[in-house]
């Protein structure tokens, strides 16, 4: 009863690690894209730019209905400084690519059919699964669902994640 009790008190403590890791004011892995397949056509340079980074799949329901409005997003930000990015997480890189398509979503989009970015490393459960990075790479947000977007959540974001990343750093040093 013990070993159970044991077992299972493990397996909650990775598994909210997981969910948790990482978080704002966290890097995120961002040379991990490279190893992703491009779904969506044409390159960006990502360098500088506040990205923001939406897992995906075509099975899921509240994907499906936000991502208009990361098209929207996406149009209305400035190119030089912001890039919207998708991640689907589907095995058939036809059906994203049709999705799309059929949508008019034109911004960047990779594939991780196998589920190591999403769930390897960055630990996510459920889609959609947002993150906003600064240009420096630093997490500033995490968003576990589907949400309508526009400029001033990345604005808030930003500034949220800059003090987030500021206390951070402090801890660090003090701790």
């Amino acid at each position: 009863m013990l070993c159970i009790g044991l077992l299972v008190q493990g397996l909650a403590g990775c598994s909210n690690t997981l969910e948790q890791s990482p978080a704002a004011g966290e890097i995120f892995p961002l040379s991990t894209l490279d190893q992703l397949t491009i779904i969506s056509e044409g390159e960006i340079d990502l360098k500088g730019k506040t990205l923001l980074i939406n897992f995906w799949a075509t099975w899921c329901a509240p994907c499906r209905s936000e991502m208009p409005d990361l098209q929207k997003l996406s149009d209305s930000l400035d190119a030089e400084r912001f890039a919207v990015i998708g991640v689907s997480v589907d095995e058939d890189s036809n059906l994203v690519r049709e999705f799309l398509l059929r949508y008019e979503i034109k911004f960047l989009n990779f594939q991780d059919e196998k589920f190591r970015l999403a769930s390897e490393q960055l630990g996510i459960r459920t889609y959609p699964e947002t993150f906003i990075v600064s240009p420096r790479g630093v997490i500033t947000r995490r968003i576990s669902e589907a949400i309508s977007w526009d400029q001033n959540i990345i604005e808030q974001s930003l500034e949220a994640g800059d003090k987030a990343s500021a206390i951070t750093r402090l801890s660090r040093l003090n701790g």
